[in-house]
């Protein structure tokens, strides 16, 4: 998909209403100064979903989900943002405003696509002309219905088969050979000769979403090394933006989808789909990916990781944990099947079919119970040496679990229970183990199956959330320059969040919650802005609203003056402090007195 004109994403919120947006998905009632209707993202009998003309945001009061008019249609049609940009362009009416750089790089990739789509052709043609490849896949008990709906091909054991079917006899030109060059199906060696990256082996296509060939993976016929090589990442394949099969896992209908199985390989997918277990992604050649996660999350509230019982699978499964904690939720489940150690999950369901296969899915460990499970089998718990370290690694990988705090006391309780120590000390080693780092996203506490967050308003978070939600009251503030100076000389980092939402707001002074919000999408700062824009506020009138936004703003500078205050204190008990320090703690006792 071309880039789209980031100009034209901001300027469309202000000529499209989000009503508009909603209303075409949804019906809305008119209640008093905006709209309702149920929660199209849970379960509710009483209308709790809110749509404010004014502000061009939505807000559930159930399930907490909230944001502009983009993000309603990605959450409700389950699109890309760019899709969703296309969606509401439609809507309003209007061309969508493209890039021209990013026009001709997609239509360079409409080019990779047909080329891939040509290879994939080519290769599946070339199965049948080779009996040893049919022979194998006939062996493995795949059938003619499954090599058709995976497209399967052979490559031959050819110098240059798909070279010159491609890029030669007129089939061709230079600008094709580049794109197989950059796609890495086929290569190029000293003298300056293309030759194939696959030979001599099954060919499998690798689909993105969409169902668009992106990528291919190859299988020798028999236990040669490397045993299954796979295409290069390029322009148009991301291995940890993608998963095999997903395309046809999407098209699911919802009674299929109570969970999605992650296999470590392709061949493992199309077994499970031929034998009946049709819910089945594979990563490609690299372990799963957070962003892996989110995509499936989309499809289903459950993942279930399928591994071989063997030490090869365990260490896969353990590598994978550790590398998807930023993905865990309370309101999502991750659990951990394990096979029987002589077993895939291919050969497994060849032998006792897709209802002996969904057994061992039943007695899959849940996310908490296979982490302290693995903890006890690494570590000796008897020993203080053991203990010591088996916490170290269980504080390690627990903070890694950014918005999921339900699971994480609940993972502190276990811990604790497990190696007999008090929960406090579990949770001060969790503190110590913690990055000092005070510049990323502030945790939101999320409770209840629907996911709904409760935030504590701390003075920062009070003072956003008012700002973000009445853009226009910024105007109201006296001696704004005042303001930004006060801030700058006597707030902590934490500032920069205030002084970057001010500043977007004098940029341009009638912005809605809704654009403001779109300033925020793909930072650090978008989830937290999103919630906080929804978050209720205790004040209604005009000068109510005003006036809370000023005593949170002096609340704010000072607990910041204070803390640098009592700073100075701690380090005149080590040191004398030097003359210019002096001056400060009495500036800022004074900035203090005049503060309160």
């Amino acid at each position: 998909m071309p880039r789209i004109k980031e100009s034209f994403i901001n300027e469309l919120l202000n000529r499209v209403d989000i009503v508009d947006v909603i209303s075409s998905r949804i019906k809305l009632k008119k209640t008093g100064s905006g709209y309702m209707a149920c929660c199209p993202f849970h379960s509710e009998k009483t209308p709790s979903f809110s749509v404010s003309q004014q502000k061009q945001f939505f807000n559930c009061f159930g399930c907490h989900e909230a944001g502009n008019a983009y993000h309603f249609i990605m959450k409700y049609d389950n699109v890309s943002f760019a899709e969703a940009v296309e969606t509401v362009a439609g809507i309003a009416g209007v061309s969508v405003e493209y890039d021209e750089h990013a026009k001709y790089n997609h239509e360079k990739s409409l080019g990779i696509y047909e080329l891939t789509k040509a290879a994939a052709g080519f290769y599946h043609q070339e199965l049948f002309k080779h009996p040893e490849a049919r022979s194998y896949l006939q062996n493995r008990g795949i059938t003619q219905e499954t090599i058709e709906k995976y497209q399967i091909g052979f490559a031959p054991n050819s110098w240059d088969f798909i070279y010159k079917t491609l890029c030669t006899d007129n089939h061709g030109d230079t600008d094709r050979t580049s794109r197989l060059l950059d796609i890495g199906l086929i290569k190029v060696n000293e003298t300056g000769r293309h030759y194939d990256m696959f030979r001599n082996r099954v060919i499998i296509p690798i689909r993105d979403k969409k169902g668009n060939v992106i990528a291919f993976g190859g299988r020798v016929l028999d236990n040669s090394k490397p045993k299954y090589i796979n295409s290069k990442e390029s322009e148009i394949y991301k291995k940890g933006y993608e998963l095999f099969n997903l395309d046809y896992v999407r098209k699911l209908p919802r009674e299929e989808l109570d969970c999605i199985i992650i296999t470590e390989g392709y061949m493992d997918v199309i077994a499970l789909d031929q034998y009946g277990v049709h819910n089945a992604v594979a990563s490609l050649g690299t372990a799963t990916t957070p962003m892996q996660l989110e995509l499936l999350f989309k499809q289903t509230d459950r993942i279930v990781f399928c591994y071989d019982g063997d030490d090869a699978g365990r260490h896969a499964a353990w590598r994978a944990l550790g590398l998807t904690l930023s993905a865990v939720r309370d309101d999502k489940t991750l659990s951990f099947c394990f096979l029987p150690k002589e077993h895939d999950p291919d050969s497994l369901v060849r032998e006792q079919g897709a209802e002996g296969f969904r057994k061992y899915l039943e007695h899959s460990l849940f996310f908490k119970d296979y982490l302290l499970s693995e903890l006890s089998r690494r570590f000796d718990l008897g020993t203080d040496e053991g203990q010591i370290k088996a916490v170290d690694e269980f504080c390690g990988l627990v903070n890694q679990i950014t918005d999921a705090p339900v699971m994480v006391q609940s993972l502190i309780v276990a811990m604790a229970k497990l190696v007999g120590w008090e929960e406090r000390r579990i949770e001060m080693c969790l503190q110590n183990k913690k990055s000092a780092d005070h510049n990323r996203e502030p945790q939101v506490q999320k409770t209840g199956a629907t996911g709904a967050a409760q935030l504590e308003l701390t003075p920062i978070r009070g003072l956003v959330a008012r700002i973000i939600q009445n853009p226009y009251l910024v105007n109201c503030i006296p001696e704004q320059e005042r303001l930004n100076k006060l801030l700058n000389e006597y707030a902590d980092e934490k500032a920069k969040i205030v002084l970057d939402v001010l500043s977007k707001i004098n940029a341009k002074p009638d912005i809605t919650t809704g654009a403001l919000l779109e300033q925020y999408r793909g930072t650090v700062y978008e989830r937290i802005m999103n919630l906080l824009a929804a978050v209720q506020m205790d004040d209604s009138l005009e000068n109510v609203k005003i006036s809370s936004m000023l005593s949170f703003i002096k609340i704010y500078l000072s607990e910041a003056v204070e803390a640098k205050i009592a700073w100075l204190r701690r380090e005149a008990t080590r040191r004398n402090l030097t003359d210019e320090e002096l001056a400060l703690s009495t500036l800022l006792e004074q900035k203090l007195r005049n503060l309160k």
